[in-house]
């Protein structure tokens, strides 16, 4: 039995160095063809709907570590108290569909049952299950360390592996109580999940990349997942790539119009929003969904055990260092993050922010009693 929840899932996918090009393009890449190609389009998705909407999302949804193998649960004895719902983040590569859907269902239905909503974001990039990295232009980089590859976001055969993923997942899931709203991601989502696309930007190009090329790819996977989600809303989060914002604000002109689609800031910290190559050129369109649509605060550090990743002395925020702060630097970056992210005020030099819908607290935090009644508020 379903029971009205919503959860937060998250699936991987992974990036890196070029192996073949199946399509055949050159390296400005053929954006006509990638746009006719589509079966899709913003007009079409735009068009109105009988459809019972599901409400944009508000409140708080614990972003936990995700799930590793087929029989992790992360919604465990969670209450709606103080939370909202909980993020399922899953690999796409965590096992084969049936079995991921599985998966991802059986989370849905605890959280459910607990009176959750969840959020979902299967991961991209590295995560990509090997039959279609075998068959894709793939990349290689390195993230953390170690050496990756991921699909080029433009290749025929990923688009059509992503595609169909997306309707499977459509298929299953819109309809569900508890999913309160989905994510998009792209195959250069460097760590799977966020917008950043952290690759060597001349050897990206080399592979085939050009920012109209990458565009027309992610319009393709967003008029996907849109025709699959017709209910459910759907966010995707935003860096800047490789120093500008363009190819996000370019999904955004297309989605904007629809009222269903937001923004999300997984590096949300006062400070970031003033500066930040990755983070700046971005900010405006976290603002616009805010007042058009909704927008996710998905905090950058662990207030708990990380108050200093919301440091920065320089701009009047000093919440300690990472060899030195104590319990007075916790309780201060956290409410001082919450009444700038409630838009209650400011701590350097701004005024106040269009508020964020959701929050996206580390499991620490949620879990720590002298935050729980401020997270009630939310």
């Amino acid at each position: 039995m379903r029971i009205p929840i919503l959860l937060s899932l998250t699936v991987l996918i992974g990036c890196g160095g070029v192996t073949s090009d199946p399509l055949g393009l050159d390296a400005g890449g053929d954006a006509g063809a990638l746009a006719d190609a589509s079966p899709f389009d913003a007009a079409s998705l735009d068009a109105g709907s009988t459809l019972d909407l599901k409400p944009l999302p508000r409140g708080v949804f614990e972003s936990t570590v995700g799930l590793r193998t087929p029989s992790s649960d992360v919604v465990g004895d969670r209450s709606p108290d103080p939370l909202t719902g909980v993020m399922l983040k899953v690999p796409w590569d965590l096992c084969e569909q049936d079995c991921l859907l599985d998966t991802i269902e059986g989370q849905l239905d605890a959280a459910h049952a607990r009176g959750l909503q969840a959020s979902l974001i299967v991961l991209d990039a590295f995560n990509a299950p090997a039959r279609v990295l075998e068959r894709c232009a793939r990349f290689e980089y390195s993230f953390r360390g170690e050496p990756k590859q991921m699909c080029l976001p433009w290749d025929e055969v990923y688009l059509e592996e992503k595609a169909s993923l997306l309707s499977a997942l459509g298929a299953r899931f819109d309809d569900h109580p508890a999913l309160a709203y989905v994510y998009f991601t792209g195959a250069c989502a460097t760590n799977g999940a966020e917008g950043h696309c952290r690759v060597d930007e001349a050897g990206y190009t080399a592979a085939g990349y050009t920012e109209a090329r990458l565009v027309e790819a992610y319009l393709r996977i967003m008029r996907a997942q849109r025709a699959a989600f017709p209910r459910t809303p759907i966010a995707f989060e935003v860096h800047a790539i490789f120093g500008r914002a363009e190819p996000w604000a370019s999904l955004w002109d297309e989605v904007k119009a629809s009222g269903r689609v937001g923004v999300a800031a997984w590096w949300c910290a006062e400070r970031l929003s003033l500066s930040g190559d990755e983070i700046t050129p971005v900010w405006g369109l976290v603002q616009e969904a805010a007042t058009s649509a909704f927008s996710v605060c998905q905090t950058v550090g662990s207030f708990s055990s990380q108050p200093y990743r919301f440091s920065d002395p320089a701009q009047g925020f000093d919440y300690g260092t990472e060899t030195d702060w104590d319990a007075a630097d916790v309780n201060q970056a956290f409410e001082q993050t919450m009444d700038w992210a409630q838009g209650r005020a400011s701590h350097g030099g701004q005024g106040p922010i269009v508020p964020f819908s959701v929050l996206e607290p580390w499991s620490q935090d949620v879990v720590n009693p002298a935050f729980v009644d401020r997270l009630r508020t939310w």
